[in-house]
């Protein structure tokens, strides 16, 4: 994924857990074109990107509703105790900072959709929070759309040095439901995440869990997370990633979150309106059969795989999947 892109799925096996340390086996000339491929964002452009830290790393999440972030499911592991909103650079001063309440990452992430829900311990009253896309954003949605990708990762294809600064990215949008494969999640593909970015504009680490923008004749919605990047590329960071998309998990995340959030309901019927009502506008949930356990999990940071050889085959895939996330 662009280097926004929260967490890179690239099968590289010494990838660091926090952007700030990671390094790869690789050792290239970095590319030292912000977001890989992008331009520092301006002062008060993405105020709802915000950056997710912990004692374990940092990842990027976006704020949509004032006490909810949506970020990656591998975010989790970096424990993270706060985030900070409305800042183009998390170490400097400014910004907005709640602390973290709760963390909960989709069950089974590891194989469907990598995504988390934060929970705030108080809201961030001083940034709109941005809508997600529903099943009515996407009907038009289609390769070679344009996307903007956000996010405070790494800035060069090798996925070394250090960033805590916002950067993005405008890229086409390759596979739009990841049915082609080269690292798509089968168990909910297709449809439940997209791919974009390549040729050197992409996210990297610390982009994980990270914004995925389209512009819309209703405004700017969110409308995916960076989950990792494609099984082929050459590099750790600049080939493509594989995102979230979000019209299908907006049941989970509400019901995760326990209430409505920022939602795009596109051509709203009398009486509906254009806020955080209390439908999902998408009654979608391509998960393989798990959308009917959404409260009955516990997990917050992952699940184990089981015993037998097909324990041993989820492990596998899982390890494979790890050596490509951004985070």
């Amino acid at each position: 994924m662009p280097r926004i892109l929260a967490v890179s799925l690239l099968a590289f096996a010494s990838t660091a857990s926090a952007q700030t340390t990671g390094t790869r086996d690789t050792v290239l000339e970095p590319d030292n074109a912000p977001v890989i491929g992008g331009t520092a964002v301006p002062t008060g452009k993405w105020p709802d990107a915000v950056a997710v830290l912990g004692p374990q790393g940092s990842c990027t999440g976006t704020l949509i509703a004032p006490d909810v972030v949506l970020t990656a499911g591998h975010c989790a592991e970096v424990a993270p105790t706060r985030v900070v909103a409305d800042t183009t650079d998390y170490n400097a001063a400014g910004g907005t900072t709640a602390n973290v309440k709760s963390i909960t990452a989709y069950p089974n992430w590891e194989t469907q959709y990598d995504v988390s829900v934060i929970v705030l311990a108080s809201p961030i009253t001083s940034v709109p929070p941005r809508k997600i896309g529903t099943s009515c954003t996407f009907d038009t949605f289609a390769a070679n759309t344009q996307v903007h990708l956000v996010g405070f990762g790494l800035t060069d294809t090798a996925g070394t040095g250090d960033n805590t600064q916002l950067n993005e990215a405008m890229a086409p949008v390759t596979d739009p439901d990841c049915s082609g494969g080269n690292g798509c999640m089968s168990a909910i593909a297709p449809g439940g995440e997209f791919i974009a970015g390549g040729g050197g504009t992409d996210s990297c680490f610390g982009d994980s869990g990270g914004p995925v923008y389209l512009d819309t004749a209703r405004g700017t919605v969110v409308i995916g997370a960076v989950s990792r990047g494609l099984d082929n590329a050459a590099t750790p960071c600049g080939g493509g990633g594989i995102y979230v998309r979000t019209d299908k998990i907006v049941q989970w995340i509400e019901s995760t979150a326990g209430h409505p959030v920022e939602k795009d309901l596109c051509a709203a019927g009398p009486g509906e309106g254009s806020g955080s009502g209390s439908g999902s506008g998408s009654g979608d949930d391509n998960d393989g059969g798990d959308g009917d356990r959404f409260g009955d999990s516990d997990i917050s940071g992952g699940c184990a795989a089981g015993g037998g050889s097909t324990g041993i085959a989820l492990a596998f895939a899982i390890g494979l999947v790890a050596r490509r996330r951004r985070r």
